[in-house]
């Protein structure tokens, strides 16, 4: 028998790793605005961000793999469910793709990475050859990334309040 709304898992996954990406898109837009002392702290915090998003993703596609998700309605059309298809995987590449171009990105501009308990060194020298066009395709993916989600957020609001076929509540808490 199919599902009629995602997992636990699925949902904490999904606000999850959504909440990681906001944080860390906020900080990547705002960190030329904090004093110079707090600036490495916050590509710290923004590097562990996108770390955190690629082990939770990668959580996450397992999860899935394993887990069938709720059917769409079954007055959805084909265009429309070869869309929201496309969307997932276009949203699962770049939850992917957003963090591991900014780990050579940070590595080349001469960065480590301080987890708490230990701290990966910098790897590499300083090489802006390198650093200044992988900085600008990490944004432009991460602008890409923030569009499609806010496209999936829009698409979510359409089917409920428009449609009114209840697709929100698959996501939503249980109501006990």
């Amino acid at each position: 028998m199919e599902p009629v709304r995602y997992s636990a898992v699925a949902r904490a996954l999904h606000w999850l790793i959504a909440g990681l990406i906001v944080a860390a898109f906020v900080l990547g837009l705002t960190v030329d605005d904090f004093p110079k002392p707090y600036v490495s702290a916050v590509v710290n915090v923004h590097s562990l961000l996108g770390l955190a998003i690629i082990v939770l993703t990668l959580v996450r596609l397992g999860w899935r793999l394993t887990h069938q998700p709720p059917a769409l309605p079954a007055e959805t059309s084909a265009l429309i469910r070869r869309a929201s298809h496309l969307v997932h995987q276009l949203l699962y590449l770049l939850m992917l793709l957003v963090p591991m171009i900014g780990i050579p990105t940070l590595l080349y501009r001469g960065r480590g990475i301080d987890f708490g308990v230990f701290q990966m060194p910098p790897m590499f020298a300083r090489t802006p050859e390198i650093f200044h066009p992988l900085t600008d395709v990490h944004g432009y993916a991460a602008y890409a990334l923030v569009a499609l989600a806010l496209g999936h957020v829009a698409a979510g609001l359409y089917h409920q309040f428009i449609l009114k076929d209840d697709l929100l509540s698959r996501m939503a808490a249980d109501r006990r």
